[in-house]
């Protein structure tokens, strides 16, 4: 009787220490979660924008990585936005060096995971780069001296509405 009932705690222990471990297992995202993906050819290049005082600081797009104002730090690789991306469970920091992009036309939507999303627009001679992160919009441009002539006429709250209406679509 004695030994049954060593077997049985034991038994009971093993079972309570093997639910614990399943319990705390870290949930694991399969790579097929994320596809890799290319930025479109008319996004990429470095481009400008104005910070004032005469200083103008550029930002790169390659075909792998993101660099822009408040949007992403070209750290991370672009994969394809799906909903199973956005919302895949897993650490944070990992994560927030993926960036999901979708394309349509001119415009390009970029997020992180469960992060904000951001709004980028391109005009059709590819000069001027428009990026809404929050509800002012970040004007960029392909040459120094065109980040400083617009910035004047970009800040301007006439053209708030109108740049919102034509990034967000």
């Amino acid at each position: 009787m004695k030994i049954k009932r060593i077997l049985a705690f034991l038994a009971g222990i093993l079972l309570a220490v093997s639910a614990i471990w399943v319990t705390n297992q870290p949930e694991q995202v399969s790579a097929s979660v994320f596809q890799k993906t290319t930025v479109p050819r008319k996004f990429r290049g470095t481009w400008y924008r104005y910070w004032g005082n005469g200083k103008v600081k550029p930002f790169k797009i390659t075909r792998t990585n993101i660099n822009l104002d408040g949007c992403a730090d070209g750290k991370g690789g672009v994969y394809k936005y799906t909903k199973r991306a956005f919302n895949a469970k897993g650490s944070l920091d990992f994560y927030s060096s993926h960036l999901l992009i979708k394309t349509k036309g001119n415009r390009m939507w970029i997020c992180v995971p469960h992060g904000q999303t951001s709004a980028a627009y391109v005009t059709n001679n590819r000069k001027t780069l428009y990026v809404f992160v929050t509800t002012w919009p970040n004007t960029y441009s392909k040459s120094k001296s065109a980040a400083r002539k617009n910035y004047k006429a970009d800040s301007k709250m006439s053209r708030r509405g109108k740049l919102s209406k034509l990034v967000w679509g």
